[in-house]
């Protein structure tokens, strides 16, 4: 095991050296617990059709473009990032991990909340709140009463594989400042993801996908 988790480190910090950052030793280690999490709960929880560590590593190499598009712009712990349908955490527990970005979860099955809300007490980022609703245009319908969200006040919004990326970014521009970021996912013909960022002024960037191994 700790063979595999020196491999794991390494294949971490060659991916983020490929999309031109370095990655903090302390979001390393929140990785590998993450990662540890998903194996162990994936099943239980029915988090994600990838089990093993080859097919978990690449739904967090794919969250690390994020993670690359965020720092490149510009992104601080005084801000606040809204994961929409956020399932197993991918992207969301990722950018909690690797970011000190003050992340909302959103995820309205009972199942899929309670693990996020174990995970982001495990990499000690209890600061990131789990709420269980949906988004439905600027509107928030919650599971729970009493979770509140409010469109306009989120620096960043991110959702991945909910809504069709044309109709995320025009949604998502609703619950983002002015000035705000959208982030979208891409697949890319190449069978690589790549993340598309909009800005609420309609400036964007885009960054190609890297693959694990």
């Amino acid at each position: 095991m700790q063979g595999s988790n020196v491999d794991v480190g390494h294949k971490l910090e060659a991916a983020a050296t490929r999309l031109g950052f370095e990655i903090e030793t302390v979001a390393v280690d929140r990785l590998r617990l993450l990662l540890g999490l998903w194996h162990r709960f994936g099943r239980a929880f029915n988090l994600s059709g990838a089990t093993d560590e080859a097919g978990l590593l690449g739904h967090v190499l794919e969250g690390l473009q994020v993670v690359a598009l965020a720092r490149r712009i510009g992104c601080d712990s005084a801000q606040r990032w809204l994961d929409v349908g956020s399932g197993a955490g991918f992207p969301g527990l990722v950018i909690a991990a690797c970011l000190e970005v003050q992340v909302t979860l959103v995820e309205p099955r009972e199942r899929r909340a309670s693990f996020l809300d174990l995970a982001v007490n495990q990499i000690g980022r209890s600061d990131c709140r789990v709420v269980r609703g949906h988004v439905d245009g600027s509107a928030w319908r919650p599971i729970k009463a009493g979770e509140a969200l409010v469109a306009g006040s989120f620096d960043w919004a991110s959702a991945r594989a909910v809504f069709a990326p044309e109709v995320w970014v025009e949604l998502g521009k609703q619950w983002v400042k002015p000035g705000g970021v959208v982030v979208a996912h891409v697949k890319a013909e190449s069978g690589a993801f790549a993340g598309e960022v909009a800005r609420v002024d309609g400036e964007r960037w885009s960054i190609r996908g890297v693959r694990g191994g």
